[in-house]
């Protein structure tokens, strides 16, 4: 099932949990979301999605969408649904995460549209 909206104080709370994780580091953070591509945890429990992630087949059979300027993202840790959120709502997040962190320098590196 998937969720267009979320509570803020969750979605916020979901998104620095996907960001604590080992991988990606910090700086493949910001370069993956400067390439507008997506990634996943190896154990397939967490991990962000883009449009242009999605493979005929996840569009074709599946039925699965992501709208242009929208992100999906998936934490089993805190919910089963797949939730879609703005490009910018999750380039914000990363911005204030590594900020919050000290990495002001990986922070100007990412790149809004």
């Amino acid at each position: 099932m998937r969720v267009s909206l979320y509570i803020v104080m969750d979605l916020e709370r979901i998104i620095r949990h996907i960001f604590s994780y080992n991988f990606p580091s910090d700086e493949e953070l910001v370069e993956f979301a400067n390439s507008r591509h997506g990634f996943g945890g190896d154990d397939g429990s967490y991990g962000v999605t883009y449009p242009t992630d999605l493979d005929a087949y996840e569009r074709d059979i599946q039925q699965q969408v992501i709208p242009d300027g929208c992100v999906e993202i998936y934490c089993s840790a805190y919910t089963d649904k797949d939730i879609i959120i703005s490009e910018h709502k999750y380039l914000s997040e990363l911005d204030k995460f590594l900020k919050e962190k000290g990495s002001h320098h990986l922070a100007s590196e990412i790149k809004y549209l």
